[in-house]
């Protein structure tokens, strides 16, 4: 199963800290693995922060940041709407993005922004035979969650929200 454009839930039973309670939006899934960036973790910086740290001294908007995951922290990436694009957006599927370039951090300082967007640091990767592995041992539900559950659920009920959704489509497959 494809499950780039879906979201993985994680099931109870799962107990990183990372990964306990996350959605992950799945933007790329090949035959080499599957990356994703878990949207619902804030950390304790802002956007703010990061335009700081990069060397963007202008007024932005204090903005939540999320941990994206445990793989190269330090990466910036932006998941958004479709009605923007800068130089190396990946266009994933249903109107939803991935960029991580400096430039959509230029973009951001002046105000420059799609309609909806979050900015998260790292990413969650998997080799092929490490999502199968979690998978079998029914560590993640799998949901497709739309545009306004995905931007404007707060992020302390997205898994919630996420956890009902995926619930409803099993029932639908099944009715």
């Amino acid at each position: 199963m494809d499950l780039t454009g879906k979201c993985l839930i994680a099931r109870p039973n799962v107990q990183d800290p990372m990964f306990a309670k996350s959605v992950v939006y799945v933007y790329e899934h090949t035959s080499k693995g599957v990356a994703g960036v878990i949207l619902n973790k804030k950390t304790a910086g802002t956007t703010r922060d990061l335009c700081m740290n990069r060397g963007f001294d202008a007024p932005v908007p204090i903005e939540p940041l999320f941990a994206g995951g445990p793989v190269n922290e330090r990466a910036v990436i932006m998941f958004h709407t479709a009605d923007w694009m800068s130089s190396n957006t990946l266009n994933v599927k249903n109107n939803l993005c991935v960029t991580s370039d400096d430039m959509m951090l230029y973009r951001y300082t002046q105000g420059d922004t799609p309609r909806y967007y979050r900015f998260v640091t790292g990413a969650s990767v998997w080799h092929p035979q490490q999502i199968k592995a979690e998978m079998s041992r029914n560590n993640w539900l799998i949901a497709e969650l739309d545009i306004p559950t995905l931007f404007e659920t707060d992020h302390r009920a997205l898994w919630d929200v996420a956890v009902e959704t995926a619930a409803q489509e099993t029932m639908d497959k099944f009715i």
